[in-house]
């Protein structure tokens, strides 16, 4: 997407090695590599920095919209701002951006990607769900002559002096992985689902249970399933209940837990892995609209009042003056909205539930919530135990047309609301 970059940005690629640095000595002849290393090391900590201190997100800016471009049908608008990829890339949008979805739909490759997508080949009326993702690129720019041998070719003659920050915004079928961020609100509610008992955790001996425990909780929370314990005992999945007099030592020590041993597993990027194109993206809206087909191509079914727009999955980042203000510790204790949940009998999954834990030795079913609601609402069901599970829908709801699902022994599904009955599945393991 883009009505005012003045050109497309390739990215480039670099073999420096972002842990070493250069080690400037008198009489040293410094070349071309050289100097790309101390570039690549310097950067590199940049990066880190933002990641492992501040997270990914937006930071200022990135408003989404959607409004009428005449003949052209709806188009998504995007103002100027900036904010942190997963890698830690600092992304700036200069100018607002926009972008047509029937010019994005029209394209060979969508419309191929669409056809994958039908349950039959002769549907011509489907839904679609989108998400817009920010991703930095860089790109090599102001050409300059440079010296060489004779007889050469004239792309040979002359080579880009600069290396300039960049970024792309697109429309994609999948978003860009987030498992840090969507792993914050577990830590959050698994601590506002904390109970008090006079009688356990009152010891060195309870205290240590207890953060067993609390690290099998949220290995599932996190949806790392299944966990270090091969087999949750039914103890180890209720609900945990801690000493009021060891309250304070047992958060603290849930710190280290968290940092130590749980945020590793969902990190967005280690220190020592090298950067991935998919880590340099990051939401910024998800959309949901229907298409129709008319002679082989696809278009917006409807005006631009038909596409629904949800940003509420977008990861923000508040300035540490925010942070602090009493306006940012309120944020942070109300970010238990939509936690994890674990069943062991048959029952209805919490519509505040983003990830649910069935663990059952015996077949049973459990019942997603309505789906008439809470548009771009996700649900990812996990089966744990010996058995196979049903997941059932209530009245006016169904899972992509179906008033059912099974799920295998260790299956996973993963659901996204479309608002209006049906729950969309964006990834099933059988």
């Amino acid at each position: 997407m883009g009505c005012c970059s003045p050109f497309t940005a390739v990215a480039t690629a670099s073999a420096a090695d972002p842990g070493r640095h250069v080690n400037f000595v008198p009489g040293m002849v410094l070349g071309a590599d050289d100097y790309r290393q101390e570039f690549a090391y310097h950067s590199a900590r940049d990066k880190w920095i933002v990641r492992d201190f501040l997270g990914y997100g937006t930071l200022s800016g990135l408003a989404v919209s959607v409004e009428d471009d005449g003949l052209n049908g709806p188009r998504v608008r995007v103002t100027a701002g900036a904010a942190a990829a997963p890698s830690g890339q600092l992304i700036c949008v200069g100018r607002e951006q926009c972008g047509s979805l029937n010019a994005w739909l029209a394209r060979d490759e969508i419309k191929e990607k669409i056809r994958l997508m039908l349950a039959d080949p002769n549907e011509d009326h489907i839904s679609l769900n989108l998400y817009l993702t920010l991703c930095y690129v860089d790109c090599a720019v102001a050409e300059v002559p440079i010296p060489g041998e004779p007889c050469r070719s004239d792309e040979n003659l002359m080579a880009p002096s600069r290396i300039a920050d960049d970024y792309s915004i697109n429309f994609a079928f999948d978003a860009p992985p987030m498992t840090e961020v969507e792993a914050i609100p577990a830590l959050d509610t698994f601590l506002a689902q904390l109970g008090t008992d006079n009688g356990k955790t009152n010891d060195a001996a309870g205290l240590a249970e207890a953060l067993r425990i609390a690290e099998i909780q949220l290995q599932l929370a996190v949806g790392i399933y299944p966990p270090d314990a091969a087999e949750p005992a039914a103890g180890d999945i209720a609900p945990l209940l801690i000493n009021p007099d060891m309250g304070i030592r047992f958060r603290t020590a849930l710190k280290t837990l968290w940092v130590t041993k749980i945020r590793p597993r969902v990190a967005a990027q280690r220190c020592n892995a090298a950067s991935v194109p998919a880590n340099d993206c990051v939401l910024l809206a998800q959309l949901w609209f229907p298409i129709v087909r008319t002679d082989e191509t696809w278009s917006v079914d409807g005006d631009f009042s038909v596409v629904a727009l949800d940003d509420s999955s977008r990861p923000v980042l508040l300035s540490a003056g925010v942070a602090q203000s009493t306006f940012g510790g309120f944020v942070v204790a109300d970010s238990t909205g939509q936690g994890f949940e674990v069943l062991t009998a048959k029952g209805a999954i919490s519509g505040k539930t983003r990830t649910a834990i069935v663990r059952s030795d015996v077949p049973i079913i459990v019942t997603v919530p309505v789906a008439s609601k809470n548009f771009g609402a996700e649900l990812s069901i996990k089966a744990g135990g010996k058995a196979e599970i049903m997941v059932g829908t209530p009245n006016k709801t169904s899972i992509d047309g179906k008033p059912e699902l099974k799920l295998a022994v260790r299956g996973a599904v993963s659901l996204v609301s479309d608002g209006a009955g049906t729950w969309h599945i964006t990834g099933l393991v059988k």
